[in-house]
């Protein structure tokens, strides 16, 4: 199994990025975002939406226009492609971008800023890697933060245990700038390997023809 990961540093995009692939989003996508008053917020929002769909075009070698985003029955993020279904999982901070697919687990993924940490929670200091590991398996499992937060899960040898004792594997991704971090969650059952794309040269080779 492999999950297939990328990292973007929005800055680095194509000027006018949005603007030109802003017909991928669908009206669900475009309604959602609308609603936030603040431009960057919404600008990035839909920047990250774009840019999911163009991991997974890279990964599955798929027609970008042609993924639907949407919400399985079990709460998880999924996307409809030529290829057929497949799980994924992304997130953001101001200016940077994270994103993660698979075909068939759940997995869950998350990014943070080293200097937003540590952070004290009920009494219990969590660390960047800490904080991130809740995001991401609060996403894999679709079973939100507080209840990530309702017992101590902390990575043992590479696995978490999450409050129901289901275990899932940890991986940190690589080459990332030295003031962020990113976790990656997958099945503790199944051996997986991590892809990662580099997804600013397909869009710049693209954006450039």
């Amino acid at each position: 199994m492999t999950i297939y990961t990328g990292f973007v540093q929005l800055a680095e995009l194509p000027q006018g990025f949005v603007h030109a692939f802003s017909e991928l989003l669908t009206d669900q996508e475009v309604r959602f975002s609308a609603q936030m008053t603040d431009w960057l917020q919404q600008n990035e929002w839909r920047c990250g939406r774009i840019l999911l769909r163009f991991l997974i075009a890279d990964a599955y070698s798929v027609p970008v226009n042609s993924i639907i985003i949407h919400t399985h029955s079990d709460g998880q993020m999924v996307a409809e492609t030529l290829a057929g279904q497949v799980r994924v999982s992304h997130a953001r901070i101001p200016g940077m971008w994270v994103g993660a697919t698979t075909h068939t687990q759940a997995i869950g993924v998350d990014l943070v800023k080293v200097a937003d940490f540590p952070v004290d929670v009920d009494g219990a200091e969590r660390s960047a890697e800490d904080w991130a590991l809740l995001e991401a398996l609060a996403k894999l499992t679709a079973k939100g933060l507080a209840w990530a937060l309702s017992a101590d899960c902390y990575p043992v040898n590479g696995l978490i245990t999450a409050p129901d004792g289901d275990a899932y594997r940890v991986a940190s991704l690589p080459n990332l700038p030295p003031d962020v971090r990113a976790v990656l969650l997958g099945p503790a059952d199944l051996n997986w390997d991590v892809r990662v794309i580099d997804i600013i040269s397909n869009i710049n080779g693209g954006f450039n023809e």
